[in-house]
């Protein structure tokens, strides 16, 4: 069932991402006045891409946070500025941690929470919309020196998971905080029993 009005699914739609701690983060969010697009969004690594849900928001948290209790913290290290060719959209490739971030997708892209994606999963960090392809080689170059002139490191844990809902009464991109799950600390052998209680369901 869908909301008409709105083109949202009745029940709303839901993310999971992780933010980008700073000074890291300040730095990205400068990176992006290179790109077009509205840049109030918080530099983030979406973990499960926005899907319609089935059910009610308290029964797709209760599960997501199930599963993200399991996982065990890790590292995360951003690569080059790279393109998407079908939208010339510029991302951070991911370099460490990118099999973390699948089998963490794997895990929760499960059960209500179940979603066919228009793309295949691929760990990244978005930089802006998509740019016009006459000023696409100019505006990457420019992009990529800068990353590289950071003197940030490029190295940051992922330590916290945050869930955003669209309300169905609202307009696409009014996504709300609603809340947010510590991964385990010290804990390596969690993400085994992770993927295993979700393989036995």
């Amino acid at each position: 069932m869908q909301n008409y009005h709105s083109g949202i699914p009745a029940w709303g739609c839901l993310t999971l991402v992780s933010y980008i701690p700073d000074p890291l983060g300040v730095f990205l969010h400068s990176l992006r006045c290179f790109l077009p697009g509205n840049h109030k969004a918080q530099p983030h690594v979406t973990i499960l891409p926005p899907r319609p849900l089935r059910s009610p928001k308290e029964s797709a948290s209760r599960e997501a946070q199930t599963i993200l209790r399991q996982f065990p913290s890790f590292d995360v290290e951003l690569s080059q500025v790279k393109c998407f060719p079908q939208t010339n959209m510029m991302y951070l490739g991911i370099a460490q941690g990118d099999s973390h971030l699948h089998r963490l997708h794997r895990v929760l892209n499960t059960g209500g929470l179940a979603y066919a994606e228009r793309f295949e999963f691929l760990p990244h960090l978005t930089l802006g919309r998509p740019v016009p392809a006459c000023s696409l080689s100019t505006v990457r170059d420019q992009t990529a020196s800068a990353w590289r002139s950071s003197n940030c490191s490029p190295k940051f844990s992922m330590l916290e998971v945050v869930c955003l809902w669209l309300s169905p009464a609202a307009v696409w991109g009014d996504w709300q905080r609603l809340w947010s799950q510590s991964l385990a600390l010290g804990h390596p052998t969690l993400e085994k029993a992770a993927v295993a209680a979700v393989t036995r369901t």
